[in-house]
């Protein structure tokens, strides 16, 4: 089933829903961080969506960042996975939604981004030092950015 979300919510409206998000670290080889700055909330963040029915969470994160990024991924590894009230995400629209967040690293050469979709006004690659102050990111982005770039690869799990 495509686009799940837009699905649940015809039948649910503005209720409170649970949904499994993706999310990817795109690395190049300079080290830099591939960001999105999100057209709904004018927010940056890591590329990512939800899962849809019937995907893998690799198959979807990497159609997701595909979708935003052209960018087509070989290997995917996880990193963290976060979840509870600090997920909750209130979208422009008034929809509440709790993710459990899956997030994965991704190191790709010789990629240059392009905007993909109208979800994103802007994407590029960011040096640690040149990231945008956290209060410009979407929640949950900058403790992820933090964990890979202090070399702690290990899977956390919350």
């Amino acid at each position: 089933m495509q686009d799940y979300i837009k699905y649940l919510r015809s039948m649910v409206g503005k209720s409170e829903i649970l949904s499994i998000g993706l999310q990817v670290l795109v690395i190049n080889e300079r080290n830099q961080i591939l960001l999105e700055k999100r057209t709904d909330n004018g927010l940056w963040c890591a590329p990512g969506g939800s899962l849809d029915i019937g995907e893998t969470v690799i198959e979807g994160a990497k159609r997701e960042v595909y979708e935003e990024t052209g960018i087509v991924l070989e290997d995917l590894t996880l990193l963290a996975i976060n979840s509870g009230p600090k997920m909750l995400i209130v979208y422009p629209n008034g929809d509440r939604t709790f993710y459990v967040d899956l997030t994965f690293y991704s190191r790709v050469t010789g990629i240059e981004p392009k905007v993909s979709d109208s979800e994103s006004s802007v994407i590029k690659f960011f040096s640690e030092d040149e990231l945008p102050p956290e209060e410009e990111m979407l929640r949950g982005q900058m403790p992820m950015i933090r964990k890979f770039y202090s070399g702690d690869l290990k899977i956390t799990v919350d």
